[in-house]
């Protein structure tokens, strides 16, 4: 990961408080002449699994440098945009990868909406700053929150609560992922990951029902490895533009992350798109209507994005990265 956000010329100043632990040499890019630009081979990150993560101060977010990141399978196949009710179990496909959520607290629910978005961006970028599955929560959530410019609320449908709720649900969900692979012989199989969210959690309730100083969660060994490994990093300013809607967010996410490795067109259809983000449609051009709203929206905030729209769906062509570059000062 940190090797594509180098190749693709990130400044080392926003990089390094993400990925701690690192040489110098593994934040800068190397031009052998008369051959294509290369990163330098990068150490495998320290264990830390038995490690306790350092508390956080007020405001010390990994988001705070302008990068975020999401776990990709999330992604690909995102949580329900809507309250599932009663549903234990939810199952989204997305081509060779299918996702099962469901839940060790049946009576807690299944996470759904914005706010199981920004709580799992908030772990996956926090689990990729410190290389640590230990999350801290307390007031670090409050402060991400508030550079998104979520109102915090109190009250029985205030915010607190709200995220309170989310986060429970969070903590209890399980991940099933399914995923068809192939090898360079052509030979077949499925690659099977399961996972609990959260291993342990030790939450104080403060504020009428927020989560409070010294609240933490540990994820699991399995997801936390899986985020490390498979991560899509994402613009935090770009996620406040677009926080009041599950579906801004996700189509946001898969775009930057599919255009971020394409090296020709590729047509997505409209069927497609609908069976990834289309989870309360009934009919294919409703679907289609709401995804084109959510796709103006986001094009407004990733502007360099190429894409034509066609009768049979979305082409996607070869794109400038979403992270802006940040060009060196000009010497006096």
């Amino acid at each position: 990961m940190l090797a594509q956000l180098v190749a693709d010329g990130v400044a080392a100043a926003d990089l390094e408080p993400h990925f701690t632990g690192f040489p110098p040499s593994a934040f800068e890019k190397v031009v052998t002449p008369g051959l294509r630009t290369i990163t330098p081979r990068l150490p495998p990150p320290a264990t830390t699994a038995v490690e306790k993560a350092p508390a956080l101060a007020a405001g010390t977010s990994g988001a705070a440098e302008g990068i975020s990141f999401h776990y990709v399978p999330l992604i690909q196949c995102s949580f329900p945009h809507a309250d599932p009710g009663e549903l234990t179990a939810f199952t989204r496909k997305n081509g060779w990868l299918e996702l099962t959520l469901g839940t060790t607290r049946p009576e807690s629910g299944l996470p759904y909406g914005v706010p199981a978005r920004l709580l799992t961006i908030y772990c996956a970028s926090e689990a990729v700053r410190t290389r640590s599955p230990e999350i801290y929560l307390g007031r670090s959530v409050h402060e991400f929150l508030r550079m998104l410019d979520v109102p915090i609320t109190r009250g029985e449908r205030g915010s607190l609560r709200v995220y309170a709720n989310q986060l429970l649900r969070l903590i209890h969900c399980t991940l099933s992922i399914d995923e068809n692979i192939r090898d360079a012989s052509g030979r077949t199989g499925l690659h099977i990951r399961q996972a609990l969210f959260a291993e342990e959690a030790r939450l104080w309730w403060d504020e009428d029902h927020g989560v409070g100083q010294g609240s933490s969660l540990q994820l699991s060994s399995v997801l936390f490895h899986s985020i490390l490994e498979r991560s899509a990093p994402l613009s935090t300013k770009a996620i406040k533009h677009l926080r009041k809607s599950p579906m801004d967010l996700d189509v946001y996410a898969w775009l930057v992350h599919r255009l971020f490795h394409l090296s020709r067109p590729s047509n997505v259809s409209w069927q497609q798109l609908s069976e990834q983000f289309g989870h309360a449609y009934a009919e294919l051009r409703q679907f289609r209507r709401f995804f084109l709203d959510s796709l103006e929206r986001v094009r407004v905030v990733y502007p360099e994005a190429k894409l034509a729209l066609t009768d049979s769906g979305v082409l996607l062509l070869p794109s400038r990265p979403h992270l802006a570059k940040r060009l060196p000062a000009k010497t006096r």
